[in-house]
């Protein structure tokens, strides 16, 4: 896989603005993580979220505006990925295994450190939400620091080129 530099992100299908925002797949620890950061209905609002059935029994419940695909027996992870490429959609996971999947399938893919940047990057939330967003994640998430370097550089180029940001008028 290849490393992405700060720069490649912008152009990824989260931050660039582009009309007609992919669809994106979702497993149980970003939805999890979401929840967490009172975020999930804001994020299915703004992009067009789905998952796949063995994700929402783990999960526990469907959330609101996320669309839930039948899937067949196996490893959740492998069956969600499995779908993301049928659906040539973005993947949202906070696992290594997945994210490393989904990169070997030539899918775009986010944890939910860059899904907080791209929403700020959107327009869709100020710099304050995104820094006490990243600040709440920051208490639970288990992000390694090459993860948490990289999050930073991308919020410190966002925030030096700010021709970059999308204007909004849906800020939070």
């Amino acid at each position: 896989m290849n490393r992405a530099s700060v720069r490649d992100v912008f152009s990824g299908p989260l931050f660039s603005g582009q009309a007609g925002v992919p669809l994106c797949l979702i497993d149980t620890s970003t939805l999890i993580y979401l929840e967490k950061l009172v975020l999930l209905e804001r994020v299915a609002a703004v992009f067009s979220v789905a998952t796949i059935a063995g994700v929402i029994r783990e999960f526990g419940s469907t959330p609101k505006d996320v669309t839930v695909y039948p899937a067949g027996e196996g490893a959740t992870d492998l069956l969600l990925v499995q779908q993301a490429v049928r659906c040539n959609a973005v993947v949202f996971s906070e696992d290594k295994k997945v994210l490393r999947h989904a990169g070997r399938c030539g899918l775009e893919y986010y944890n939910t450190l860059m899904i907080v940047l791209a929403l700020y990057g959107r327009g869709e939330i100020d710099r304050n939400s995104c820094a006490d967003l990243l600040g709440h994640l920051d208490k639970f998430a288990r992000y390694g620091e090459n993860v948490r370097a990289f999050g930073r550089q991308v919020l410190a180029e966002l925030d030096r080129n700010p021709s970059w940001l999308a204007p909004s008028d849906n800020r939070v």
